[in-house]
């Protein structure tokens, strides 16, 4: 299997499976990849932070959540819920000393990218004094899906809420799984003088 997307990823579904999903959402880990099968524990492998799994597994976990509870947007969901409920653990407080300001977390998108996956290019268009212009090209051998791309629209969004800021608007203007040559993301955020007033009151 291929090692393209953390399995700080997998810990996000499944935690919201486990709160959200009635019934046996163990079955929903079977036959994801021959690796993970011949593993004595499928859930404890996704769950371990140090676990590495492919773009087409992450594809199908989120595949299963989306059929299981008959929601397209199940990934974008997912995002929030991991965010709110803090799943991401170590990588979340990563993402906290990266986003010390919008602007700073945007002019290093691709490597924070990196650290949780390998499955695309992350382009930083145009930025501004609250909002953004950003492009993700997807690498399409790595067997990736509009599933990945609403996962990341949710981790923009609502990332913010990590120190207490309001959720970003976000406005997804042309999308590479619907024939477009990337995903291009349109973020704005408050005002500076709002800003640094939730940075404020995070930092007491």
């Amino acid at each position: 299997m291929e090692k393209e997307v953390s399995c700080v990823n997998s810990i996000a579904i499944l935690d919201f499976l486990r709160q959200n999903y009635e019934g046996d959402y163990a079955s929903l880990l079977r036959q994801l990849d021959p690796e993970i099968d011949a593993s004595p524990d499928p859930e404890r492998f996704l769950r371990d932070p140090n676990n590495w799994i492919s773009s087409k597994v992450a594809s199908e976990l989120y595949e299963r959540a989306s059929l299981a509870f008959n929601d397209p947007m199940v990934a974008f969901k997912i995002a929030k819920f991991a965010i709110e409920k803090r799943s991401y653990g170590y990588a979340q407080r990563i993402i906290v000393k990266a986003f010390a300001s919008y602007e700073r977390a945007l002019r290093n998108l691709q490597r924070i990218n990196d650290k949780w996956n390998r499955n695309k290019r992350v382009e930083l268009v145009e930025i501004n004094n609250n909002d953004a212009l950003v492009r993700l090209f997807w690498n399409k051998a790595m067997g990736v899906s509009k599933h990945l791309c609403l996962m990341n629209q949710g981790a923009y969004t609502f990332l913010p809420l990590i120190w207490g800021g309001r959720p970003l608007t976000l406005e997804e203007r042309c999308c590479q799984f619907e024939g477009a040559e990337y995903c291009e993301f349109h973020l704005r955020w408050p005002a500076r003088k709002r800003l640094l007033e939730v940075f404020s009151r995070f930092s007491r």
